[in-house]
Protein backbone atom coordinates (compact mmCIF):
# COMPACT_ATOMS: atom_id res chain seq x y z
CA UNK A 1 0.00 0.00 0.00
CA UNK A 2 1.12 3.47 -1.21
CA UNK A 3 2.29 5.67 1.73
CA UNK A 4 4.63 8.99 1.35
CA UNK A 5 5.59 9.02 5.23
CA UNK A 6 6.32 5.51 5.49
CA UNK A 7 9.83 4.33 6.44
CA UNK A 8 9.28 1.00 4.66
CA UNK A 9 10.68 1.42 0.75
CA UNK A 10 8.35 -1.42 -0.32
CA UNK A 11 5.58 0.98 0.79
CA UNK A 12 6.72 4.95 -0.43
CA UNK A 13 8.25 3.45 -3.50
CA UNK A 14 5.12 1.78 -5.35
CA UNK A 15 4.86 0.97 -8.62
CA UNK A 16 1.80 1.32 -9.23
CA UNK A 17 1.67 4.79 -8.02
CA UNK A 18 4.52 5.43 -10.42
CA UNK A 19 2.31 4.15 -12.94
CA UNK A 20 -0.54 6.13 -12.38
CA UNK A 21 2.02 9.26 -11.68
CA UNK A 22 3.13 9.34 -15.39
CA UNK A 23 -0.61 8.88 -16.89
CA UNK A 24 -1.89 11.98 -14.10
CA UNK A 25 0.85 13.65 -15.58
CA UNK A 26 0.24 12.50 -19.61
CA UNK A 27 -3.50 13.59 -18.98
CA UNK A 28 -3.02 16.77 -17.81
CA UNK A 29 -0.08 17.49 -20.11
CA UNK A 30 -2.26 20.37 -21.67
CA UNK A 31 -3.90 21.39 -18.80
CA UNK A 32 -3.14 25.24 -18.89
CA UNK A 33 -5.68 26.36 -15.63
CA UNK A 34 -4.08 23.12 -13.12
CA UNK A 35 -0.38 23.79 -14.84
CA UNK A 36 -0.50 27.52 -14.42
CA UNK A 37 -2.07 26.65 -10.30
CA UNK A 38 1.12 24.47 -9.89
CA UNK A 39 3.56 26.90 -11.21
CA UNK A 40 1.85 29.39 -8.72
CA UNK A 41 2.28 26.87 -5.93
CA UNK A 42 6.15 26.57 -6.46
CA UNK A 43 6.50 30.21 -6.00
CA UNK A 44 6.03 29.65 -2.62
CA UNK A 45 8.70 27.75 -2.31
CA UNK A 46 7.15 25.22 -0.03
CA UNK A 47 7.74 21.87 -2.40
CA UNK A 48 5.16 20.64 -4.38
CA UNK A 49 3.77 17.17 -4.67
CA UNK A 50 5.35 14.09 -6.97
CA UNK A 51 2.67 14.45 -9.14
CA UNK A 52 2.47 18.12 -9.69
CA UNK A 53 6.28 17.94 -10.15
CA UNK A 54 4.83 15.19 -12.82
CA UNK A 55 2.75 17.63 -14.53
CA UNK A 56 5.50 20.48 -15.43
CA UNK A 57 7.83 17.82 -16.25
CA UNK A 58 5.38 16.70 -18.81
CA UNK A 59 3.90 20.26 -19.50
CA UNK A 60 2.79 20.64 -23.36
CA UNK A 61 2.72 24.59 -23.45
CA UNK A 62 6.13 26.17 -24.44
CA UNK A 63 5.03 29.87 -23.14
CA UNK A 64 4.30 27.54 -19.84
CA UNK A 65 7.92 25.80 -19.89
CA UNK A 66 9.32 29.48 -20.37
CA UNK A 67 7.70 30.24 -16.93
CA UNK A 68 8.82 27.47 -15.27
CA UNK A 69 12.35 27.77 -16.41
CA UNK A 70 12.10 31.60 -15.31
CA UNK A 71 10.79 30.69 -11.72
CA UNK A 72 13.11 27.95 -11.57
CA UNK A 73 16.27 30.42 -11.92
CA UNK A 74 14.14 32.56 -9.46
CA UNK A 75 14.05 30.17 -6.71
CA UNK A 76 17.62 28.96 -7.02
CA UNK A 77 18.53 32.57 -6.31
CA UNK A 78 16.52 33.17 -3.72
CA UNK A 79 18.00 29.87 -2.01
CA UNK A 80 21.47 30.48 -3.09
CA UNK A 81 22.36 33.67 -4.63
CA UNK A 82 23.90 34.58 -7.28
CA UNK A 83 26.87 31.48 -6.94
CA UNK A 84 27.91 28.41 -8.10
CA UNK A 85 29.90 25.91 -5.73
CA UNK A 86 32.00 23.33 -7.29
CA UNK A 87 33.21 19.77 -6.42
CA UNK A 88 35.63 17.34 -8.23
CA UNK A 89 34.66 13.87 -7.90
CA UNK A 90 37.32 11.31 -6.36
CA UNK A 91 36.87 7.87 -7.39
CA UNK A 92 38.75 5.48 -4.50
CA UNK A 93 37.76 2.33 -6.32
CA UNK A 94 36.03 0.69 -9.08
CA UNK A 95 35.02 -2.67 -7.91
CA UNK A 96 31.38 -3.29 -7.61
CA UNK A 97 28.80 -6.52 -7.60
CA UNK A 98 25.82 -4.64 -9.56
CA UNK A 99 24.87 -5.12 -12.88
CA UNK A 100 24.13 -1.52 -14.05
CA UNK A 101 24.24 -1.58 -18.04
CA UNK A 102 24.94 1.88 -18.53
CA UNK A 103 27.77 1.93 -16.24
CA UNK A 104 31.41 0.78 -17.13
CA UNK A 105 32.36 -0.38 -13.30
CA UNK A 106 28.95 -3.40 -13.43
CA UNK A 107 30.15 -6.58 -12.20
CA UNK A 108 30.39 -8.48 -16.15
CA UNK A 109 32.69 -5.72 -17.11
CA UNK A 110 35.78 -7.42 -18.12
CA UNK A 111 37.72 -5.33 -20.36
CA UNK A 112 38.21 -2.41 -17.27
CA UNK A 113 41.25 -3.15 -14.82
CA UNK A 114 39.71 -3.12 -11.32
CA UNK A 115 41.83 -0.73 -8.88
CA UNK A 116 41.27 0.27 -5.12
CA UNK A 117 43.65 3.35 -3.78
CA UNK A 118 45.48 3.00 -0.87
CA UNK A 119 45.69 5.65 1.48
CA UNK A 120 48.72 7.00 0.30
CA UNK A 121 47.48 7.31 -3.40
CA UNK A 122 44.69 9.19 -2.09
CA UNK A 123 46.86 12.07 -0.56
CA UNK A 124 48.25 12.20 -3.79
CA UNK A 125 45.24 12.73 -5.61
CA UNK A 126 44.17 15.26 -3.11
CA UNK A 127 47.08 17.25 -3.15
CA UNK A 128 46.70 17.11 -7.61
CA UNK A 129 42.60 18.48 -6.57
CA UNK A 130 44.11 20.93 -4.40
CA UNK A 131 46.69 22.07 -6.96
CA UNK A 132 43.79 22.83 -9.52
CA UNK A 133 42.01 25.39 -6.83
CA UNK A 134 39.35 22.05 -6.14
CA UNK A 135 38.23 22.50 -2.01
CA UNK A 136 35.44 20.53 -2.07
CA UNK A 137 35.28 16.52 -3.20
CA UNK A 138 33.30 14.09 -3.71
CA UNK A 139 33.78 11.24 -3.05
CA UNK A 140 32.84 7.86 -5.01
CA UNK A 141 32.85 3.92 -5.17
CA UNK A 142 31.51 1.18 -6.62
CA UNK A 143 29.22 -0.62 -4.61
CA UNK A 144 31.39 -3.45 -3.26
CA UNK A 145 30.82 -4.23 0.54
CA UNK A 146 34.36 -6.50 0.75
CA UNK A 147 36.68 -4.01 -1.61
CA UNK A 148 34.66 -0.88 -0.54
CA UNK A 149 33.38 -1.21 3.47
CA UNK A 150 32.51 1.32 5.38
CA UNK A 151 35.77 1.44 7.33
CA UNK A 152 37.40 2.17 3.64
CA UNK A 153 35.57 4.85 3.61
CA UNK A 154 35.67 6.00 7.11
CA UNK A 155 39.49 5.86 6.87
CA UNK A 156 39.35 7.84 3.06
CA UNK A 157 37.73 10.93 5.08
CA UNK A 158 39.96 10.73 7.51
CA UNK A 159 43.32 10.95 5.10
CA UNK A 160 41.42 13.31 2.93
CA UNK A 161 40.95 15.68 5.71
CA UNK A 162 44.05 15.37 7.47
CA UNK A 163 46.15 16.43 4.03
CA UNK A 164 47.46 20.00 4.35
CA UNK A 165 49.18 20.93 1.03
CA UNK A 166 50.46 24.53 0.59
CA UNK A 167 48.55 25.83 3.23
CA UNK A 168 45.34 24.82 2.04
CA UNK A 169 43.29 21.85 2.89
CA UNK A 170 39.86 20.10 1.79
CA UNK A 171 37.09 22.42 3.72
CA UNK A 172 34.00 19.55 2.39
CA UNK A 173 33.92 15.97 1.48
CA UNK A 174 30.68 15.12 -0.22
CA UNK A 175 30.43 11.48 -0.08
CA UNK A 176 28.73 9.26 -3.05
CA UNK A 177 28.21 6.17 -1.89
CA UNK A 178 25.43 2.89 -1.63
CA UNK A 179 22.74 2.80 0.84
CA UNK A 180 23.69 1.66 4.12
CA UNK A 181 22.60 1.48 7.89
CA UNK A 182 21.74 3.99 10.21
CA UNK A 183 24.75 3.15 12.57
CA UNK A 184 27.16 3.85 9.15
CA UNK A 185 25.46 7.17 8.51
CA UNK A 186 25.72 8.23 11.97
CA UNK A 187 29.43 7.46 11.49
CA UNK A 188 29.80 9.07 8.20
CA UNK A 189 28.01 11.93 9.57
CA UNK A 190 30.73 11.79 12.96
CA UNK A 191 33.25 11.92 10.46
CA UNK A 192 32.64 15.42 9.21
CA UNK A 193 30.83 14.71 5.60
CA UNK A 194 29.60 18.01 4.06
CA UNK A 195 26.38 16.05 2.21
CA UNK A 196 25.30 12.50 1.75
CA UNK A 197 24.47 11.77 -1.90
CA UNK A 198 22.76 8.71 -3.57
CA UNK A 199 21.63 8.19 -6.88
CA UNK A 200 18.49 6.52 -7.54
CA UNK A 201 18.18 6.23 -11.30
CA UNK A 202 14.80 4.86 -11.47
CA UNK A 203 12.21 3.65 -9.47
CA UNK A 204 10.31 2.00 -12.57
CA UNK A 205 11.05 -1.90 -12.27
Amino acid sequence: MYDVKSKKAEEFISHDEILETLSYAEKNRENRALIESIIEKARLGNGLSHREAAVLLDCGFEDLNEKIYKLAEEIKERFYGNRIVMFAPLYLSNYCVNGCVYCPYHLQNKHIARKKLTQEEIRREVMALQDMGHKRLALETGEDPINSPIEYVLESIKTIYDVKHKNGAIRRVNVNIAATSVENYRKLHEAGIGTYILFQETYHK
